[in-house]
Protein backbone atom coordinates (compact mmCIF):
# COMPACT_ATOMS: atom_id res chain seq x y z
CA UNK A 1 0.00 0.00 0.00
CA UNK A 2 1.16 4.03 -0.28
CA UNK A 3 2.54 5.72 2.74
CA UNK A 4 1.90 8.77 4.41
CA UNK A 5 5.25 10.35 5.02
CA UNK A 6 4.98 9.08 8.76
CA UNK A 7 4.32 5.46 7.72
CA UNK A 8 7.19 6.15 5.27
CA UNK A 9 9.72 6.56 7.80
CA UNK A 10 8.42 4.21 10.04
CA UNK A 11 8.43 1.42 7.81
CA UNK A 12 11.74 2.60 5.91
CA UNK A 13 14.00 -0.29 8.10
CA UNK A 14 10.97 -3.23 7.46
CA UNK A 15 10.42 -2.43 3.73
CA UNK A 16 14.37 -1.43 2.82
CA UNK A 17 13.41 1.94 1.28
CA UNK A 18 14.86 4.93 3.21
CA UNK A 19 13.21 8.19 3.19
CA UNK A 20 16.13 9.82 5.20
CA UNK A 21 19.39 7.30 5.51
CA UNK A 22 21.12 4.43 3.95
CA UNK A 23 18.58 1.95 2.50
CA UNK A 24 18.22 -0.87 4.88
CA UNK A 25 17.86 -4.44 3.92
CA UNK A 26 14.54 -6.39 5.97
CA UNK A 27 13.98 -10.59 6.12
CA UNK A 28 14.90 -12.40 2.75
CA UNK A 29 13.55 -15.57 1.47
CA UNK A 30 15.03 -18.72 3.52
CA UNK A 31 18.06 -20.17 1.27
CA UNK A 32 19.19 -23.48 1.32
CA UNK A 33 21.77 -24.72 3.57
CA UNK A 34 23.74 -26.19 0.59
CA UNK A 35 27.03 -24.76 -0.82
CA UNK A 36 26.32 -22.80 -3.80
CA UNK A 37 28.35 -24.71 -6.45
CA UNK A 38 29.21 -22.29 -9.49
CA UNK A 39 29.32 -23.01 -12.88
CA UNK A 40 26.96 -25.24 -15.46
CA UNK A 41 23.95 -24.54 -17.77
CA UNK A 42 20.56 -24.75 -17.55
CA UNK A 43 17.28 -24.58 -19.61
CA UNK A 44 13.71 -23.31 -19.04
CA UNK A 45 10.56 -24.21 -20.47
CA UNK A 46 8.01 -21.62 -20.34
CA UNK A 47 4.64 -22.39 -22.12
CA UNK A 48 4.47 -18.85 -23.79
CA UNK A 49 6.50 -16.56 -25.48
CA UNK A 50 7.84 -13.23 -24.81
CA UNK A 51 6.22 -10.50 -27.13
CA UNK A 52 9.54 -8.39 -26.63
CA UNK A 53 12.94 -7.92 -25.30
CA UNK A 54 12.49 -4.05 -24.65
CA UNK A 55 12.12 -3.71 -20.86
CA UNK A 56 10.17 -0.67 -21.51
CA UNK A 57 7.58 -1.97 -23.75
CA UNK A 58 6.87 -5.63 -22.01
CA UNK A 59 3.93 -6.27 -20.14
CA UNK A 60 3.44 -10.06 -19.61
CA UNK A 61 4.90 -12.48 -17.25
CA UNK A 62 6.24 -14.67 -20.14
CA UNK A 63 8.61 -11.15 -20.63
CA UNK A 64 9.31 -11.20 -16.94
CA UNK A 65 10.36 -14.89 -17.01
CA UNK A 66 13.59 -13.58 -19.05
CA UNK A 67 14.08 -9.81 -18.82
CA UNK A 68 14.00 -9.72 -15.20
CA UNK A 69 17.17 -11.75 -15.38
CA UNK A 70 19.20 -8.90 -17.50
CA UNK A 71 17.76 -5.47 -16.56
CA UNK A 72 16.89 -3.54 -12.83
CA UNK A 73 15.49 -0.55 -12.14
CA UNK A 74 15.62 2.06 -9.19
CA UNK A 75 12.97 0.29 -7.11
CA UNK A 76 11.62 -2.79 -7.73
CA UNK A 77 9.66 -5.46 -5.25
CA UNK A 78 10.75 -7.20 -2.52
CA UNK A 79 8.54 -11.19 -1.77
CA UNK A 80 5.83 -9.91 -0.29
CA UNK A 81 5.10 -7.20 -2.84
CA UNK A 82 6.70 -4.33 -0.93
CA UNK A 83 8.82 -1.87 -2.76
CA UNK A 84 12.60 -2.37 -2.40
CA UNK A 85 15.97 0.18 -3.51
CA UNK A 86 17.53 -1.91 -6.13
CA UNK A 87 19.58 0.61 -8.40
CA UNK A 88 19.19 3.28 -6.15
CA UNK A 89 20.85 3.48 -2.38
CA UNK A 90 18.50 5.97 -0.79
CA UNK A 91 15.21 7.92 -1.33
CA UNK A 92 14.11 10.75 0.31
CA UNK A 93 10.73 12.54 -0.08
CA UNK A 94 9.58 15.63 0.47
CA UNK A 95 6.69 16.15 3.52
CA UNK A 96 4.19 17.49 0.31
CA UNK A 97 5.12 13.82 -1.56
CA UNK A 98 6.37 16.44 -5.26
CA UNK A 99 9.87 15.90 -5.11
CA UNK A 100 11.48 12.60 -4.72
CA UNK A 101 15.49 12.21 -4.62
CA UNK A 102 16.77 9.11 -5.66
CA UNK A 103 21.11 8.81 -4.35
CA UNK A 104 22.48 6.05 -6.98
CA UNK A 105 24.92 3.22 -6.12
CA UNK A 106 27.92 3.61 -7.33
CA UNK A 107 30.39 1.34 -9.63
CA UNK A 108 27.63 -0.41 -10.80
CA UNK A 109 28.30 -1.20 -14.90
CA UNK A 110 26.02 -1.93 -17.97
CA UNK A 111 26.62 -4.90 -20.03
CA UNK A 112 28.89 -3.01 -22.04
CA UNK A 113 31.25 -1.67 -19.03
CA UNK A 114 29.94 1.89 -19.31
CA UNK A 115 29.62 2.93 -15.50
CA UNK A 116 25.78 4.26 -14.63
CA UNK A 117 25.32 8.03 -14.13
CA UNK A 118 21.90 9.90 -13.28
CA UNK A 119 21.77 11.16 -16.97
CA UNK A 120 21.45 7.47 -18.02
CA UNK A 121 18.35 7.08 -14.98
CA UNK A 122 17.15 10.42 -16.30
CA UNK A 123 16.92 9.52 -19.97
CA UNK A 124 15.84 5.87 -19.41
CA UNK A 125 12.97 7.65 -17.84
CA UNK A 126 12.03 10.15 -20.47
CA UNK A 127 12.45 6.80 -22.85
CA UNK A 128 9.89 5.26 -20.14
CA UNK A 129 7.72 8.46 -20.87
CA UNK A 130 7.46 8.51 -24.54
CA UNK A 131 7.64 4.06 -25.57
CA UNK A 132 5.54 2.28 -22.24
CA UNK A 133 2.47 0.54 -22.44
CA UNK A 134 2.90 2.26 -18.52
CA UNK A 135 3.25 5.72 -18.89
CA UNK A 136 1.05 6.62 -17.14
CA UNK A 137 3.27 6.00 -14.04
CA UNK A 138 4.98 9.06 -15.13
CA UNK A 139 2.39 11.41 -15.96
CA UNK A 140 2.40 13.24 -12.99
CA UNK A 141 6.22 13.86 -13.66
CA UNK A 142 7.32 17.91 -14.19
CA UNK A 143 10.61 17.44 -14.53
CA UNK A 144 14.11 15.34 -13.45
CA UNK A 145 17.10 16.84 -12.60
CA UNK A 146 20.63 15.25 -12.14
CA UNK A 147 22.53 17.33 -9.19
CA UNK A 148 25.29 14.84 -9.82
CA UNK A 149 26.28 11.90 -11.37
CA UNK A 150 25.13 9.95 -8.67
CA UNK A 151 21.50 11.90 -7.92
CA UNK A 152 18.38 12.17 -9.42
CA UNK A 153 15.74 14.50 -8.39
CA UNK A 154 11.97 13.97 -9.92
CA UNK A 155 9.74 17.00 -9.38
CA UNK A 156 5.91 15.54 -9.59
CA UNK A 157 3.53 18.40 -11.07
CA UNK A 158 1.03 17.39 -7.47
CA UNK A 159 1.33 15.27 -4.49
CA UNK A 160 1.20 11.83 -5.57
CA UNK A 161 1.71 9.85 -1.97
CA UNK A 162 1.67 6.42 -3.90
CA UNK A 163 4.20 7.73 -6.57
CA UNK A 164 6.34 4.95 -5.50
CA UNK A 165 3.57 2.34 -5.54
CA UNK A 166 3.38 2.85 -9.20
CA UNK A 167 6.89 2.88 -10.47
CA UNK A 168 7.56 -0.66 -8.44
CA UNK A 169 5.58 -2.86 -10.87
CA UNK A 170 7.90 -5.71 -13.09
CA UNK A 171 5.33 -5.25 -15.32
CA UNK A 172 6.58 -3.01 -17.94
CA UNK A 173 9.81 -2.21 -14.94
CA UNK A 174 10.71 1.13 -15.36
CA UNK A 175 14.61 -0.01 -16.46
CA UNK A 176 17.73 1.78 -16.87
CA UNK A 177 19.73 1.30 -19.85
CA UNK A 178 22.39 3.48 -21.21
CA UNK A 179 21.58 7.05 -22.18
CA UNK A 180 23.29 6.20 -25.83
CA UNK A 181 20.03 3.79 -26.26
CA UNK A 182 17.29 6.18 -24.97
CA UNK A 183 16.77 8.06 -28.14
CA UNK A 184 15.48 4.67 -29.56
CA UNK A 185 11.93 4.08 -30.64
CA UNK A 186 10.35 0.68 -29.22
CA UNK A 187 11.90 -2.87 -29.73
CA UNK A 188 14.67 -0.95 -31.77
CA UNK A 189 17.20 -1.03 -28.50
CA UNK A 190 20.24 -3.10 -27.74
CA UNK A 191 19.65 -5.31 -24.89
CA UNK A 192 22.17 -3.55 -22.48
CA UNK A 193 21.48 -3.17 -19.19
CA UNK A 194 23.07 -4.01 -15.12
CA UNK A 195 21.57 -7.63 -14.42
CA UNK A 196 23.28 -10.53 -13.15
CA UNK A 197 23.37 -12.30 -16.86
CA UNK A 198 23.48 -10.47 -19.80
CA UNK A 199 21.87 -10.82 -23.41
CA UNK A 200 23.13 -13.42 -25.85
CA UNK A 201 20.81 -14.69 -28.81
CA UNK A 202 16.98 -13.97 -29.36
CA UNK A 203 15.53 -16.01 -32.17
CA UNK A 204 12.27 -13.50 -32.10
CA UNK A 205 10.21 -16.29 -30.64
CA UNK A 206 11.11 -19.40 -29.54
CA UNK A 207 14.18 -19.35 -27.89
CA UNK A 208 16.40 -16.84 -25.86
CA UNK A 209 20.02 -16.92 -24.35
CA UNK A 210 21.98 -15.14 -21.45
CA UNK A 211 24.93 -15.95 -19.77
CA UNK A 212 26.56 -14.64 -16.23
CA UNK A 213 27.82 -11.23 -16.35
CA UNK A 214 31.17 -11.52 -14.85
CA UNK A 215 31.30 -8.04 -14.03
CA UNK A 216 27.71 -7.73 -12.41
CA UNK A 217 27.58 -5.44 -9.08
CA UNK A 218 25.36 -6.96 -6.33
CA UNK A 219 23.77 -5.21 -4.02
CA UNK A 220 25.45 -6.16 -1.03
CA UNK A 221 22.90 -4.19 1.43
CA UNK A 222 20.85 -7.46 1.48
CA UNK A 223 22.24 -11.11 2.21
CA UNK A 224 20.63 -12.64 -0.58
CA UNK A 225 17.40 -12.64 -3.38
CA UNK A 226 14.06 -10.94 -2.05
CA UNK A 227 11.28 -11.35 -4.93
CA UNK A 228 13.27 -9.28 -7.60
CA UNK A 229 15.46 -7.96 -5.95
CA UNK A 230 18.03 -7.92 -2.81
CA UNK A 231 21.58 -9.65 -3.63
CA UNK A 232 21.56 -11.38 -6.78
CA UNK A 233 23.82 -13.75 -7.57
CA UNK A 234 24.39 -16.03 -10.78
CA UNK A 235 26.05 -19.15 -10.06
CA UNK A 236 24.87 -20.22 -13.57
CA UNK A 237 27.29 -20.06 -16.44
CA UNK A 238 24.48 -19.84 -19.04
CA UNK A 239 21.05 -19.85 -19.19
CA UNK A 240 18.22 -20.63 -21.79
CA UNK A 241 14.40 -20.11 -22.26
CA UNK A 242 12.61 -22.35 -24.91
CA UNK A 243 9.27 -21.55 -25.25
CA UNK A 244 7.49 -25.26 -25.58
CA UNK A 245 3.95 -24.06 -25.42
CA UNK A 246 2.79 -28.25 -25.63
CA UNK A 247 2.25 -29.29 -21.78
CA UNK A 248 3.30 -32.62 -22.69
CA UNK A 249 6.46 -31.74 -23.94
CA UNK A 250 7.42 -29.81 -21.39
CA UNK A 251 7.03 -32.77 -18.79
CA UNK A 252 8.62 -35.27 -20.79
CA UNK A 253 11.52 -32.48 -21.78
CA UNK A 254 12.13 -32.83 -17.57
CA UNK A 255 11.98 -36.11 -17.48
CA UNK A 256 14.49 -36.75 -20.22
CA UNK A 257 16.81 -34.38 -18.98
CA UNK A 258 16.23 -31.61 -21.91
CA UNK A 259 15.14 -28.98 -19.67
CA UNK A 260 16.40 -28.37 -16.13
CA UNK A 261 13.14 -26.77 -14.99
CA UNK A 262 9.55 -26.45 -17.08
CA UNK A 263 6.17 -24.08 -16.18
CA UNK A 264 2.67 -24.96 -15.34
CA UNK A 265 2.87 -28.48 -15.79
CA UNK A 266 -0.41 -29.83 -15.60
CA UNK A 267 -1.63 -31.85 -11.90
CA UNK A 268 -1.64 -35.13 -13.02
CA UNK A 269 1.61 -35.22 -14.55
CA UNK A 270 3.29 -32.61 -11.52
CA UNK A 271 1.96 -35.97 -9.27
CA UNK A 272 3.16 -38.54 -11.10
CA UNK A 273 7.00 -36.71 -11.04
CA UNK A 274 6.39 -36.03 -7.14
CA UNK A 275 6.39 -39.78 -6.75
CA UNK A 276 10.27 -39.81 -8.00
CA UNK A 277 13.15 -38.43 -6.51
CA UNK A 278 15.02 -37.48 -9.59
CA UNK A 279 12.21 -34.52 -10.16
CA UNK A 280 11.15 -32.01 -7.71
CA UNK A 281 7.98 -30.08 -7.84
CA UNK A 282 6.95 -26.66 -6.92
CA UNK A 283 3.74 -25.24 -5.75
CA UNK A 284 2.44 -21.66 -6.57
CA UNK A 285 -1.68 -20.73 -5.70
CA UNK A 286 -2.25 -17.99 -6.86
CA UNK A 287 -0.38 -16.95 -9.39
CA UNK A 288 -2.95 -15.43 -11.32
CA UNK A 289 -6.09 -14.41 -11.81
CA UNK A 290 -7.98 -15.98 -14.82
CA UNK A 291 -10.55 -12.77 -16.26
CA UNK A 292 -12.17 -11.23 -19.16
CA UNK A 293 -12.15 -7.64 -20.31
CA UNK A 294 -14.96 -6.40 -22.11
CA UNK A 295 -14.71 -4.24 -25.48
CA UNK A 296 -17.67 -2.00 -25.20
CA UNK A 297 -16.79 -0.59 -28.53
CA UNK A 298 -17.77 -3.26 -30.86
CA UNK A 299 -21.60 -4.10 -30.57
CA UNK A 300 -23.28 -6.30 -29.15
CA UNK A 301 -21.20 -5.49 -25.57
CA UNK A 302 -20.79 -2.05 -26.47
CA UNK A 303 -24.43 -2.37 -24.34
CA UNK A 304 -24.14 -3.02 -21.09
CA UNK A 305 -27.11 -5.31 -20.43
CA UNK A 306 -25.52 -7.39 -22.82
CA UNK A 307 -22.27 -7.72 -20.94
CA UNK A 308 -24.17 -8.16 -17.60
CA UNK A 309 -26.22 -10.63 -19.32
CA UNK A 310 -23.17 -12.79 -19.99
CA UNK A 311 -21.47 -11.44 -16.23
CA UNK A 312 -24.73 -13.08 -15.08
CA UNK A 313 -24.59 -16.78 -16.95
CA UNK A 314 -21.20 -17.30 -16.25
CA UNK A 315 -20.42 -20.55 -13.63
CA UNK A 316 -17.01 -19.33 -12.63
CA UNK A 317 -16.97 -22.72 -10.61
CA UNK A 318 -16.96 -25.14 -13.67
CA UNK A 319 -15.02 -22.99 -15.47
CA UNK A 320 -12.08 -22.78 -13.11
CA UNK A 321 -12.29 -26.22 -12.45
CA UNK A 322 -11.96 -27.43 -15.61
CA UNK A 323 -9.28 -24.99 -16.67
CA UNK A 324 -7.04 -25.27 -13.68
CA UNK A 325 -7.29 -28.65 -13.03
CA UNK A 326 -9.07 -28.13 -10.01
CA UNK A 327 -6.42 -25.65 -8.21
CA UNK A 328 -7.83 -22.49 -7.96
CA UNK A 329 -9.37 -20.26 -5.42
CA UNK A 330 -13.05 -18.52 -5.99
CA UNK A 331 -12.99 -14.86 -5.78
CA UNK A 332 -15.19 -11.91 -7.11
CA UNK A 333 -11.96 -9.61 -6.09
CA UNK A 334 -9.19 -8.17 -8.45
CA UNK A 335 -7.14 -8.36 -5.33
CA UNK A 336 -6.26 -11.78 -3.21
CA UNK A 337 -8.04 -12.20 0.13
CA UNK A 338 -4.85 -11.23 1.98
CA UNK A 339 -4.29 -7.54 -0.02
CA UNK A 340 -4.92 -5.31 2.73
CA UNK A 341 -7.63 -3.33 -0.39
CA UNK A 342 -9.77 -6.91 -0.10
CA UNK A 343 -13.04 -5.18 -0.10
CA UNK A 344 -15.42 -6.06 2.70
CA UNK A 345 -18.47 -6.02 0.42
CA UNK A 346 -16.80 -8.45 -1.95
CA UNK A 347 -20.00 -10.53 -1.53
CA UNK A 348 -22.13 -7.68 -2.84
CA UNK A 349 -20.24 -8.32 -6.93
CA UNK A 350 -22.16 -10.00 -9.48
CA UNK A 351 -19.90 -13.21 -9.77
CA UNK A 352 -20.03 -16.92 -10.07
CA UNK A 353 -24.07 -16.66 -10.66
CA UNK A 354 -24.71 -19.46 -13.30
CA UNK A 355 -28.51 -17.87 -13.53
CA UNK A 356 -29.06 -18.50 -17.21
CA UNK A 357 -32.88 -17.24 -17.23
CA UNK A 358 -31.85 -14.00 -15.25
CA UNK A 359 -29.09 -13.77 -18.29
CA UNK A 360 -31.94 -14.07 -21.00
CA UNK A 361 -33.78 -11.67 -19.49
CA UNK A 362 -31.09 -8.90 -19.24
CA UNK A 363 -30.68 -9.65 -23.23
CA UNK A 364 -34.88 -9.23 -24.26
CA UNK A 365 -34.38 -5.43 -22.03
CA UNK A 366 -31.12 -5.04 -24.08
CA UNK A 367 -33.22 -5.48 -27.20
CA UNK A 368 -30.48 -8.27 -28.39
CA UNK A 369 -30.68 -9.14 -32.08
CA UNK A 370 -28.81 -12.50 -32.29
CA UNK A 371 -25.44 -10.49 -33.18
CA UNK A 372 -22.38 -13.11 -32.70
CA UNK A 373 -19.64 -12.43 -29.75
CA UNK A 374 -16.03 -12.96 -30.56
CA UNK A 375 -14.12 -14.49 -28.09
CA UNK A 376 -10.38 -14.20 -28.52
CA UNK A 377 -7.67 -16.48 -26.52
CA UNK A 378 -4.49 -17.88 -26.49
CA UNK A 379 -3.54 -21.45 -27.10
CA UNK A 380 0.11 -21.10 -25.40
CA UNK A 381 -1.75 -20.76 -22.24
CA UNK A 382 -3.75 -24.05 -21.54
CA UNK A 383 -5.87 -22.61 -18.63
CA UNK A 384 -6.76 -19.17 -20.85
CA UNK A 385 -8.24 -21.63 -23.45
CA UNK A 386 -9.54 -24.22 -21.23
CA UNK A 387 -11.49 -21.37 -19.72
CA UNK A 388 -12.43 -19.47 -23.19
CA UNK A 389 -14.12 -22.95 -24.17
CA UNK A 390 -15.91 -23.81 -20.78
CA UNK A 391 -17.25 -19.68 -21.27
CA UNK A 392 -17.93 -20.21 -24.88
CA UNK A 393 -20.67 -23.34 -24.12
CA UNK A 394 -22.19 -21.51 -21.52
CA UNK A 395 -22.59 -17.69 -23.68
CA UNK A 396 -24.00 -19.77 -26.21
CA UNK A 397 -27.03 -21.47 -23.84
CA UNK A 398 -28.64 -18.22 -23.31
CA UNK A 399 -29.08 -17.93 -27.56
CA UNK A 400 -25.53 -15.80 -28.15
CA UNK A 401 -23.27 -17.32 -31.08
CA UNK A 402 -19.71 -17.34 -29.87
CA UNK A 403 -16.85 -16.95 -32.70
CA UNK A 404 -13.85 -18.29 -31.12
CA UNK A 405 -9.90 -16.58 -32.33
CA UNK A 406 -7.55 -18.86 -30.92
CA UNK A 407 -3.86 -17.68 -31.48
CA UNK A 408 -0.62 -17.76 -29.96
CA UNK A 409 0.06 -15.61 -26.75
CA UNK A 410 2.12 -12.69 -29.11
CA UNK A 411 -0.63 -13.10 -31.82
CA UNK A 412 -3.53 -12.49 -29.40
CA UNK A 413 -2.03 -9.58 -27.36
CA UNK A 414 -1.43 -7.43 -30.73
CA UNK A 415 -5.37 -8.98 -31.67
CA UNK A 416 -6.41 -7.51 -28.83
CA UNK A 417 -4.88 -4.26 -29.25
CA UNK A 418 -7.73 -3.42 -32.61
CA UNK A 419 -10.98 -2.89 -30.86
CA UNK A 420 -12.98 -3.63 -34.40
CA UNK A 421 -11.94 -7.52 -33.85
CA UNK A 422 -13.20 -9.17 -30.76
CA UNK A 423 -15.78 -8.92 -28.34
CA UNK A 424 -13.97 -10.83 -25.35
CA UNK A 425 -10.52 -11.73 -23.85
CA UNK A 426 -9.86 -15.19 -22.23
CA UNK A 427 -6.51 -13.73 -20.34
CA UNK A 428 -4.87 -13.45 -16.94
CA UNK A 429 -3.13 -10.62 -14.81
CA UNK A 430 -0.29 -12.08 -12.70
CA UNK A 431 1.31 -8.99 -11.00
CA UNK A 432 -1.66 -6.53 -10.55
CA UNK A 433 -3.55 -8.55 -7.92
CA UNK A 434 -0.47 -9.41 -5.74
CA UNK A 435 0.76 -5.69 -6.14
CA UNK A 436 -2.43 -4.42 -5.16
CA UNK A 437 -4.74 -1.31 -6.95
CA UNK A 438 -2.26 0.40 -8.33
CA UNK A 439 -0.99 -1.71 -11.05
CA UNK A 440 -4.68 -1.66 -12.70
CA UNK A 441 -4.45 2.11 -13.36
CA UNK A 442 -3.60 1.74 -17.11
CA UNK A 443 -5.36 -1.16 -17.92
CA UNK A 444 -8.94 -0.01 -16.43
CA UNK A 445 -8.85 4.15 -16.57
CA UNK A 446 -7.65 6.53 -19.31
CA UNK A 447 -7.27 6.90 -22.85
CA UNK A 448 -5.35 3.35 -23.03
CA UNK A 449 -7.99 1.21 -21.09
CA UNK A 450 -8.74 -2.34 -22.32
CA UNK A 451 -12.35 -1.98 -22.60
CA UNK A 452 -12.03 0.58 -25.26
CA UNK A 453 -14.75 3.37 -23.64
CA UNK A 454 -14.05 7.01 -24.48
CA UNK A 455 -15.07 9.01 -21.25
CA UNK A 456 -16.28 7.26 -17.92
CA UNK A 457 -16.12 10.35 -15.03
CA UNK A 458 -17.37 7.47 -12.10
CA UNK A 459 -13.97 5.61 -13.26
CA UNK A 460 -11.60 8.56 -13.51
CA UNK A 461 -13.23 10.21 -10.26
CA UNK A 462 -12.11 7.25 -8.36
CA UNK A 463 -8.49 6.74 -9.48
CA UNK A 464 -7.65 10.48 -9.07
CA UNK A 465 -9.35 9.95 -5.38
CA UNK A 466 -7.38 6.77 -4.90
CA UNK A 467 -3.93 8.08 -6.04
CA UNK A 468 -4.48 11.34 -4.29
CA UNK A 469 -5.48 9.55 -0.89
CA UNK A 470 -3.18 10.48 1.79
CA UNK A 471 -4.77 7.63 4.39
CA UNK A 472 -5.67 3.78 4.35
CA UNK A 473 -9.52 4.30 4.77
CA UNK A 474 -9.60 6.82 1.94
CA UNK A 475 -7.24 4.72 -0.31
CA UNK A 476 -9.72 1.07 0.64
CA UNK A 477 -13.04 3.73 -0.29
CA UNK A 478 -11.46 4.55 -3.38
CA UNK A 479 -10.53 0.98 -4.50
CA UNK A 480 -14.26 -0.36 -3.47
CA UNK A 481 -15.82 2.21 -5.71
CA UNK A 482 -13.24 1.30 -8.64
CA UNK A 483 -14.28 -2.86 -7.86
CA UNK A 484 -18.17 -1.92 -7.83
CA UNK A 485 -18.10 0.15 -10.93
CA UNK A 486 -16.20 -2.09 -12.78
CA UNK A 487 -18.56 -4.93 -11.61
CA UNK A 488 -21.67 -2.81 -12.19
CA UNK A 489 -20.68 -1.92 -16.11
CA UNK A 490 -19.18 -5.20 -16.37
CA UNK A 491 -16.33 -4.14 -18.30
CA UNK A 492 -14.36 -6.81 -16.62
CA UNK A 493 -15.15 -10.09 -15.67
CA UNK A 494 -13.46 -11.74 -12.93
CA UNK A 495 -13.20 -16.04 -13.19
CA UNK A 496 -10.94 -17.14 -10.44
CA UNK A 497 -7.75 -17.26 -8.99
CA UNK A 498 -5.61 -19.97 -10.66
CA UNK A 499 -2.97 -21.60 -9.10
CA UNK A 500 0.82 -24.02 -11.34
CA UNK A 501 2.69 -26.68 -10.54
CA UNK A 502 6.29 -25.76 -11.84
CA UNK A 503 8.69 -29.02 -12.00
CA UNK A 504 12.27 -29.52 -12.12
CA UNK A 505 15.49 -31.69 -12.16
CA UNK A 506 16.35 -32.74 -8.23
CA UNK A 507 20.01 -31.17 -9.06
CA UNK A 508 17.85 -27.98 -9.59
CA UNK A 509 19.10 -26.47 -6.39
CA UNK A 510 17.92 -23.20 -4.15
CA UNK A 511 14.48 -22.54 -6.67
CA UNK A 512 11.57 -20.73 -5.17
CA UNK A 513 8.39 -19.87 -7.10
CA UNK A 514 7.80 -16.50 -7.60
CA UNK A 515 6.27 -13.97 -10.16
CA UNK A 516 8.75 -15.08 -12.71
CA UNK A 517 10.96 -18.64 -12.79
CA UNK A 518 14.26 -16.69 -11.04
CA UNK A 519 17.52 -18.15 -12.41
CA UNK A 520 19.36 -16.46 -10.23
CA UNK A 521 20.52 -17.50 -6.90
CA UNK A 522 20.15 -20.98 -8.33
CA UNK A 523 22.75 -23.53 -8.51
CA UNK A 524 23.17 -27.08 -9.74
CA UNK A 525 24.11 -30.17 -7.25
Amino acid sequence: MAWTRRDFLKTSAMVGVSASGAAAPFGVAAQASETPKAGGAAVVAMNAATETIDPHFSRSQAARNVLMHMYETLVTIGENGAPKLQLAENLEVSKDYQTYTFSLRKGVPFHNGKEMTSEDVKRSLERYARVSPEKIRLEPVDRITTPDASTVVVQLKRPVPSWIELIKSPASPLTIIPSEECDKGANDIASIATGPFEFVEWDGVTQLGMRKFADYKPNDAFDGRDGYGGKRTAWLDEVTFKVVTEASSRVSGVQVGEFTLADDIPIPAAKRLERDGAFKTYDRLPISINLVPMNVARAPTDKRLVRSAIQHVLNTEEIMGIATDGLFQLNPSFVYPDSPFYPEKADELVYNRADPEHAKALLEEAGYAGEEVVLLTSSDIASLKEAAVVMAEQIKSIGIPVDMKVLDWPGANAMRADPTAYNMFSTAYAIQPMLGPFQYQRLVSGPDNWFYYDDDPKMEDAWDRLLSAGNDPDRAAAWWDIEHHLNHEAYLLKLGDRGIKQASASSLQNFAPFDAMRMWDVWLS
